[in-house]
C-alpha cells in the first residue's frame, strides 16, 4: 500500500492506495495516529484506491472515529471506492461519508442472536466421552447439518461462499470474492467469522467479520462446507488441575455424543499446544508436484515441535469414521492404523480464558478477536513419525459444539 499526507491549511489529507488487510492495518493506522499526535485534529481520508476493506481496516478506521471524537476533531472520507463504500454501509459507517462532525462509531459485534437468559439456557449433565470428562448441554437434540466436498481439482473453478450464522468451511481460499482466489491459502470460517492466512502474504493472517449488515464472503478453491445447527456443547477441563486433552479425544467424544460416525465441530479452547502445517505459497493446481523435495520447504511450513503454547485458539474440523471416498479426498487418518480420519483448521489469537458454564458460539466468536491480533492459522495434524514426530495438539481447557453432518456428492449449500 502506498500512503501519501498532505496538509490543507489545518486539515490533513491522507490519501491510501492498496488494500486496507491485516498487512497494512498497523503502518495506516499509525500514520493516522500520528497525524492526530502532530496537532491535526480535521482529517481527510481518501478512499478512492482502496481496493479491498476487511475486518482489520475497519477497526482502523472505528479507532480513528473514536480519537477524533474525544478531542472534538472531524473525519471526512473522500470518494472511497465501491468495493470499500458498500462495506462501510453494511457495518453503519454510512454517516462517516457526510462532511458532518464525526458521530458516535457504530458497534463491531457480529449480528445474532443477544445472549441466552439464564432461565433459557439447557442443563448440563455430566458425561463421559472418548473415557474422559464432559460437561453436555443440548442445544438442539435433532439438529444435523448437511455439507457439500470441494475436492481438489485444476478445471474446479473457486466457489464464492458467503458464512452467516449456522454455516462453516475449511479448506484452501481467500477472503472475498473470487477475485482473490490468487491469495488462497488455509482458510476457516464460522458463524459470521472468517479467517485466512494469505498465500500471498502468510506473515499477516486477515479476518473478516459480521458486522452489520456485512456477512463476511469466501473464495474456495476446495475444501469443506457446511449448514445448519449444533446438537451439543461439550466443555472440558473446567476443573483446575484437570490435564489437557488430544484433539484425537475432543474429536472421538464428539462422535460418541453425537452417536454418528461423521461430526461438524467447533472449538474455543486455551491451548497446551498445537501441531499443524500452513501454505506458505497459494496453491498452483497446474505446477509440478506440491510435495516435491527440496521445493516443499519453501511452499509448506511444518510446526517441527509443540508450538502456540499457552494461546487460545479457534478451530473448525470434520471427523469421521472411516470416511467414505469422496469425503476420504478432504480427511487424513489420526493415526496409522486408525479409523478416527479429521480435517481441522485453527487459528490463534492471544491467550483470554474462556469463560466457564454455557456459552453461545456467536458471542464467544464476537469476543474472540477483541484484541486484533491474530498469532497464526494452521491445518491441524499429528506428526506421529516413530522417534521424530511432534505428535498431537493438546488442549487445556474450553468449550466444543458438535453435530452430525451429512456430506452429500451433489449440491451447494
Amino acid at each position: 500500500m502506498d500512503i501519501t499526507t498532505q496538509l490543507d491549511g489545518d486539515e490533513m489529507r491522507i490519501a491510501l492506495n492498496g488494500r486496507l488487510d491485516a498487512a497494512w492495518s498497523n503502518a495506516v493506522n499509525k500514520t493516522l495516529q500520528d497525524a492526530i499526535r502532530g496537532g491535526s485534529h480535521r482529517i481527510a481520508l481518501d478512499l478512492s484506491q482502496v481496493s479491498y476493506l476487511s475486518s482489520a481496516g475497519i477497526r482502523v478506521l472505528v479507532l480513528l472515529v473514536k480519537s477524533l471524537k474525544g478531542i472534538g476533531g472531524t473525519l471526512r472520507l473522500i470518494d472511497p471506492s465501491p468495493a470499500v463504500s458498500e462495506v462501510l454501509k453494511l457495518v453503519g459507517f454510512s454517516q462517516l461519508l457526510d462532511t458532518a462532525p464525526t458521530p458516535a462509531s457504530p458497534s463491531l459485534k457480529p449480528a445474532g442472536p443477544s445472549p441466552a437468559k439464564a432461565d433459557a439456557q439447557p442443563e448440563p449433565r455430566p458425561v463421559k466421552l472418548a473415557g474422559q470428562d464432559f460437561v453436555a448441554y443440548t442445544l438442539d437434540a435433532g439438529a444435523s447439518q448437511q455439507g457439500v466436498v470441494m475436492e481438489k481439482n485444476a478445471t474446479v473453478h473457486p466457489q464464492a461462499i458467503t458464512v452467516p450464522e449456522g454455516a462453516w468451511v475449511i479448506g484452501h481460499g481467500a477472503l472475498g470474492g473470487t477475485d482473490n482466489a490468487g491469495r488462497a491459502g488455509e482458510l476457516l470460517a464460522v458463524s459470521g467469522l472468517a479467517i485466512s492466512l494469505p498465500g500471498d502474504d502468510p506473515e499477516h493472517p486477515d479476518w473478516m467479520q459480521q458486522e452489520g449488515g456485512l456477512i463476511p464472503e469466501v473464495s474456495l478453491l476446495h475444501g469443506l462446507k457446511a449448514a445448519g445447527g449444533f446438537r451439543y456443547l461439550l466443555r472440558f477441563g473446567e476443573t483446575p488441575g484437570t490435564p489437557p486433552l488430544r484433539l484425537g479425544e475432543l474429536a472421538q467424544a464428539a462422535l460418541e455424543a453425537c452417536a454418528s460416525d461423521t461430526v461438524s465441530f467447533v472449538l474455543v479452547a486455551e491451548a497446551a499446544h498445537l501441531i499443524g502445517a500452513a501454505l506458505q505459497v497459494p496453491p498452483d493446481p497446474d505446477g509440478d508436484d506440491f510435495f516435491a523435495f527440496p521445493s516443499i520447504r519453501d511452499r509448506l511450513l511444518f510446526t517441527a515441535e509443540p508450538a502456540y503454547t499457552g494461546e487460545t485458539c479457534l478451530i473448525v474440523g470434520v471427523a469421521a469414521r472411516n470416511p467414505p471416498p469422496r469425503l476420504a479426498t478432504q480427511t487424513r487418518p489420526n493415526a496409522a492404523g486408525s479409523e478416527l480420519s479429521l480435517h481441522a483448521h485453527a487459528c490463534v489469537v492471544p491467550f483470554s480464558p474462556v469463560r466457564k458454564g454455557f456459552i453461545g458460539l456467536p458471542e464467544t466468536l464476537g469476543r474472540l478477536l477483541e484484541t486484533q491480533t491474530l498469532r497464526g492459522v494452521l491445518h491441524l495434524l499429528n506428526d506421529d513419525r516413530e522417534g521424530v514426530g511432534a505428535g498431537e495438539s493438546y488442549l487445556w481447557r474450553g468449550a466444543l459444539w458438535c453435530a452430525p453432518v451429512n456430506f452429500n456428492a451433489e449440491g451447494s449449500v
